[in-house]
This record gives structure tokens, C-alpha cells and sequence, in this order.
């Protein structure tokens, strides 16, 4: 296959990684009958890596190595799906399966911990004791020891802090979540299989770089 190009830099470990991962694929086009379709993309000789794209009415599902998924949007999803770039948000606004195993989003403590530094950098010159403030935060919201491993642990160092009038109001509406990379690769795979698939009805060579 080659690589997948996109019109935007959002995603661009995941985009990298399924170039890297699907160099040497394959498409076969095993049923092809106006909205029902079963693409299977495969390196020959291996299943790792491979993913099918499977279409009927109003239903787009891809599986494989990377996971599965189910979107719903439109009679024919081909089209649908055939833009630029991946637009995770509102594709994923779409879906009606998730898999058990790779998820959609997930928490992610990288975010919880920026948020906390620019919050605190952001509402620092309204308090006199802000270096005290700020101490305690390092000790009971990024201590070492502290459990931040969910986003219900992170909700409840929020909502129990208090430090000189300083605290954090509506800490359940906080999310600190990204897309899985297996729902981000699995993206990708559907805008990279569907451009394959109508170049190939066009007599476009596919394995063209």
C-alpha cells in the first residue's frame, strides 16, 4: 500500500505508525455489490497487521489485528468516510461498537497534570499565598505516591484540595482522556483502505507511490 496521506498534522504518531505497519500490504476485494463490500488489506504470507473493511447498508465495521469497530452514518459509508484527514472526534460521535479490549479513549495522566500546572499558573497572581498554594499542590495532587492512574482518583484530589481559599470547582466536568491508538490506527486504516478501494475502481494503480 502506499502511504496514507492527510491534510492536517492532527494524529501524527498514529498516522506514522500505520504507514510504517502496512508498507507491504495488500488490498483484495472479496465481495463488491453497490453497498455491500468486504475489503481485506494483508501483508501476503502474514496476518499481522491486517485489517478488513466490511460495508452494508448504513454500516461501516473494520477488524483485524488492531481491533474492531462499528460506525453508523450514512446508506453508503464509503463516501462518508472519504475525506482528507481523520476526524476522530466526529467519527467516533458515529460509532455503535467499540472493542472490549482496545477502547476509544482512555485516561490519560499526562493530561491531568498539565492541566493542573496551567490552571494553578493561570489563577496564581489572585492568591498572596500562591508558593504556599502551589507547595501543597506538589505534595497532594503530584506527589510521588499519589494515585492519579483514573480519571475518578484524579476527580476526587481535585474536589477534596483546599489550600487558603484556593480550590477546584466542578472537578467532575474536567476530562483528561485521549483516543486509544488502537482506535486512531484503526481510523486511519479506513480513510487509507477506502482511498485504495475507489482508486482501484478508477484503474489507479494503488501500489504506485
Amino acid at each position: 500500500m502506499k502511504p496514507l496521506e492527510v491534510s492536517s498534522d492532527y494524529h501524527p504518531e498514529a498516522l506514522r505508525r500505520f504507514n510504517d505497519d502496512t508498507a507491504e500490504h495488500e488490498m483484495e476485494i472479496l465481495l463488491d455489490q453497490d453497498v455491500y463490500r468486504h475489503l481485506r488489506f494483508k501483508k501476503p504470507g502474514t496476518g499481522m497487521y491486517y485489517f478488513d473493511i466490511i460495508t452494508t447498508p448504513g454500516l461501516l465495521t473494520i477488524r483485524g489485528d488492531m481491533g474492531t469497530y462499528v460506525f453508523s452514518r450514512e446508506h453508503d459509508m464509503f463516501p462518508w468516510f472519504n475525506g482528507s484527514y481523520v476526524n476522530a472526534q466526529y467519527w467516533g460521535e458515529k460509532l455503535q461498537a467499540i472493542d472490549k479490549q482496545c477502547g476509544y479513549r482512555e485516561h490519560d495522566e499526562s493530561l491531568f497534570r498539565q492541566y493542573i500546572f496551567e490552571d494553578f499558573w493561570e489563577r496564581r497572581d489572585e492568591y498572596e499565598e500562591a508558593a504556599a498554594i502551589w507547595a501543597e499542590i506538589r505534595e497532594g495532587i503530584l506527589g510521588r505516591w499519589v494515585d492519579r492512574g483514573s480519571a475518578s482518583a484524579c476527580w476526587e484530589l481535585m474536589d477534596g484540595f483546599k489550600s487558603h481559599g484556593f480550590t477546584y470547582s466542578d472537578a467532575w466536568e474536567h476530562s483528561f482522556e485521549k483516543y486509544t491508538f488502537h482506535y486512531l490506527w484503526c481510523c486511519h486504516a479506513i480513510l487509507s483502505g477506502i482511498k485504495h478501494y475507489f482508486e482501484a475502481k478508477a484503474g489507479v494503480d494503488v501500489e504506485a507511490a
